[in-house]
This record gives structure tokens, sequence and C-alpha cells, in this order.
């Protein structure tokens, strides 16, 4: 795969990755809540107190794909496109130092097989000697950042319960990154003119033990505005693609995950769909953190 590859001036029809079937008060669907929010008890653990999350581990860490493009729900249209999204991510994280072996894809799984891989974890011995955790969800969604897996909604934050330190032990203290191409609603983003111009031309290692939040550590990156469309079209969808590009294009030794994504917000910016009903219309994308201390995946020495 060409590593250049720069998708911002494709014509491919875009899709969005609302799902038509799950909006407005007249959906029978429910929130799959149950299992989500297990509550496993609480403790005080031991964590580093550096200013900077610690890359140097055995292993960069484990990366899991949930990749959705057919549902059993025969009103969720296909998410084409979406294989595209998962070839480039897989050539691409290993630049962040995850290895492909370590890259894990899941198609077109039910809510039930969803939550019990994420609880497996806690029975995966390579976290513990991992730096950090990718989870990267593609597939349509709803307002009030519901999910759709392959049989019925789940809520993603009810979802990230399964990662808080009580859960998922092994990656207390570390970072842990969810990356979700989901629509958040039916809300599109018409844009506004505006006139452009131009402007001008390790820390101490020292351990304490100290009580924890439940959820700190945490990077969730949506593809859209709270409420809105997300686009894709059959070269990947706008989020994936161009974080991929950004990835490439970045200085590991001095850019940060928020320089990362500030580059990946600039190009969705600039995108105009060619979606049916939609069209010229804008997409921004959205960062959610609770990361404690700044995050570099600088290469492993």
């Amino acid at each position: 795969m060409d590593p250049s590859v720069n998708l911002r001036q494709e014509q491919q029809v875009d899709l969005v990755d609302a799902n038509p079937t799950l909006s407005g008060s007249g959906s029978n669907s429910e929130v799959d809540a149950a299992g989500f929010s297990e509550e496993e008890g609480s403790g005080i653990l031991a964590i580093p107190t550096a200013k900077l999350y610690s890359m140097n581990g055995a292993k960069r860490g484990k990366v899991l794909i949930f990749n959705h493009k057919t549902f059993d729900n025969r009103s969720c249209p296909v998410r084409t496109g979406t294989d595209k999204d998962v070839e480039r991510l897989y050539h691409t994280l290993p630049r962040l130092g995850f290895q492909k072996e370590d890259i894990e894809v899941y198609k077109n799984k039910s809510s039930g097989e969803i939550n019990g891989i994420a609880k497996n974890l806690k029975n995966n011995a390579d976290l513990e000697i991992s730096d950090c955790l990718v989870v990267v969800i593609l597939t349509h969604g709803n307002e009030n950042d519901k999910l759709m897996a392959n049989d019925k909604e789940y809520h993603l934050y009810e979802f990230i319960e399964n990662f808080n330190p009580t859960s998922l032990n092994s990656m207390t203290g570390k970072p842990k990154l969810f990356i979700i191409q989901a629509c958040r609603g039916k809300k599109v983003d018409h844009g506004v003119n505006l006139m452009a111009y131009s402007a001008g031309n390790q820390a101490n290692s020292q351990t304490e033990i100290r009580p924890y939040p439940q959820f700190p550590d945490l990077f969730v990156v949506q593809s859209s505005h709270h409420g809105h469309i997300a686009f894709r079209n059959e070269k990947g969808s706008w989020l994936i693609q161009d974080l991929c590009n950004a990835i490439y294009s970045c200085d590991l030794e001095t850019d940060s995950i928020y320089d990362i994504l500030t580059e990946t917000n600039d190009a969705v910016s600039q995108r105009l769909s060619e979606a049916k009903g939609c069209r010229d219309k804008k997409q921004i994308a959205s960062i959610y953190s609770t990361l404690t201390k700044k995050l570099y995946f600088k290469p492993s020495k």
C-alpha cells in the first residue's frame, strides 16, 4: 500500500454511518445495557507518577478492530468501504509501534460477542507487558453515543466500562484509545462561509500508592460532532483515512496524540460530501480525553 496516498480529492459517492431504523421515538430497539456496567469492586492500585506515559514496554500494545459491514437487521445498509478502513489501519498502526500480530479484526459481531471479547481481555497476559490498548469500532450509530452491533444497539460508554481499572487491572495507568467511526445522530453540518486570511509569516520514576479514578487514561475519538452524521465512501471513511494520513506524516519524536488528531481534524474539515442529499456538506471529528499524562508514540529504544 502506498503510504503517501491522499484521499482528499476523491470523487466517490459519500455515504453516512447513520442507522435509519434506530432514530426517533418510534424505534423498537432497546440499548443493551445488561452486562456492560458490571461493577467488580474497587481498590487502591499502584500507578506511575511520571508526566509522560511509559511507552517502552515489551509490547506497544494490542489493537481490537470491530468491523461491521453487514447486519442481521436488513434495514441497516451495507457499510461500503469499511474494509478499506481496516486495510489502511492494518498497514498504518505498525508505524506507531504496534505489531501486526497484535492487531485483531472482528467482523460483524453481535453485542454479546463484543462484550465478551472485551471482558476476556482481563485474561490476556500480553496486556501486562503492553504500553497501551487501542479499540476501533466501525459501524452505524445514532444519538446519545449508541452503536450498532450485528444484532442490536449498545452504548459506547457502557462498553468502555469494561476497560476501567477494576475491570481490566492490567491496563491501570496505561492509555486506552477508542476510535469510533459512526454517526452520532441525523444532523448535517452545512458549514459556514468565512473570510480566510494569513496571520503573520523522563520524568521521575518514583512510585506511590494512592486512590485512582474509575475512568482515567481514556482517549476517545468520534468521527463527528455530537448529534451529527459521519461520511464514508467506497475508499473508506473520512476519519479513518485522514487519521492514517496524519500518522504517516507526523514526527513521532515530537508529535503527541493531540498533534496527530489535530492534523486529522484539519484534513476532515476540508472535505466536501458527495453523498446523495448531503452534497457539499461538512464534518468535524471530536475528542474526549481523560488522559493524565502526555502521550507520544516514539519508537521503542
